[in-house]
């Protein structure tokens, strides 16, 4: 980009995170911020003006506040004709509660969009490559994720039993547990699988599809899982009548951050960071 495209851009983007009736900052201030010259800077508020992306009115000394903003076009300057949203697969009642809750939350002058993918690791190795601008995934995701070293940040978090009610263990009856089935794709049930069958001895993990989790535990290819509350209540009948009982885990703050639903982005993504500041209203957030 030339100074002038640079100029429009990052001009563009300060005035994203500012409203109508704020003043803007001074062209002095601009031109040291960005690195340009101070024509340049009169020049990109000149075009910003002219074509209706930005109306600003001079106050005197008082400085130059916003009179209008057209987001349409501000949005496309900064190279966002919608925003892209991963969240797992909504198999369950809460997911799509979630893309609506989020869908409610929101009031965009572009479109929001929603993938779909199972396996918390890869929606959030997908941010980092930017193929998304957010994605949801439990905090427990989130802060391993964070911890193993990936640039992503949490910017909105919805407490605990937001994302699932709570996670249960499912096993064959009378039956000794010697294999366990466990998702490696999958950083709940990864952590979930290895911190609540610890202190068993003589086990072996086997990697399956979390999805499949009951289909295995009937074939007799597992003897006990990990599995989400909420996607067992209309099997009961099939898990009784098969032989396969649910057995609570504990209320620990380890297995609670798996319930609770939050919002990452690429740390690096200032402007998606912004989008959300402005845009986004958490208390309008409501799983009830």
């Amino acid at each position: 980009m030339n100074n002038k495209q640079i100029g429009i851009y990052e001009i563009s983007k300060d005035i994203l995170s500012r409203n109508i009736g704020d003043n803007i900052d001074t062209i002095m201030n601009y031109s040291e911020r960005f690195n340009l010259s101070l024509g340049t800077i009169h020049k990109v508020l000149q075009i910003l003006d002219k074509n209706n992306i930005v109306n600003l009115y001079k106050k005197g000394k008082y400085g130059t506040s916003i009179k209008n903003i057209e987001y349409l076009k501000l949005f496309e300057i900064l190279g966002y004709k919608y925003l892209l949203c991963v969240m797992p697969i909504t198999y369950s009642k809460i997911y799509k509660k979630i893309m609506d809750n989020i869908n409610n939350s929101f009031n965009l002058p572009i479109p929001l969009y929603f993938a779909h993918m199972r396996g918390g690791y890869i929606r959030l190795k997908l941010l980092i490559e930017n193929v998304y601008n957010f994605g949801i995934v439990s905090k427990l995701a989130a802060i391993e994720a964070i911890s193993s070293g990936l640039n992503l940040e949490i910017i909105e978090e919805f407490g605990y039993r937001s994302y699932v009610t709570k996670h249960v263990i499912l096993k064959r009856q009378d039956q000794d547990i010697s294999i366990i089935g466990m998702d490696y794709d999958s950083n709940d049930h990864l952590f979930l699988t290895k911190f609540n069958f610890k202190n068993m001895k003589d086990i072996k993990m086997v990697d399956i599809k979390y999805s499949e989790v009951i289909d295995r535990l009937l074939d007799k290819t597992i003897d006990a899982a990990i599995w989400n509350y909420d996607d067992i209540l209309d099997k009961m009948f099939t898990l009784k009548s098969n032989g396969i009982v649910v057995e609570d885990i504990a209320d620990n703050d380890s297995n609670l951050l798996a319930t609770e639903a939050v919002i990452v982005i690429n740390k690096d993504n200032d402007i998606v960071r912004r989008i959300f500041k402005k845009f986004f209203k958490k208390e309008k957030f409501k799983l009830i």
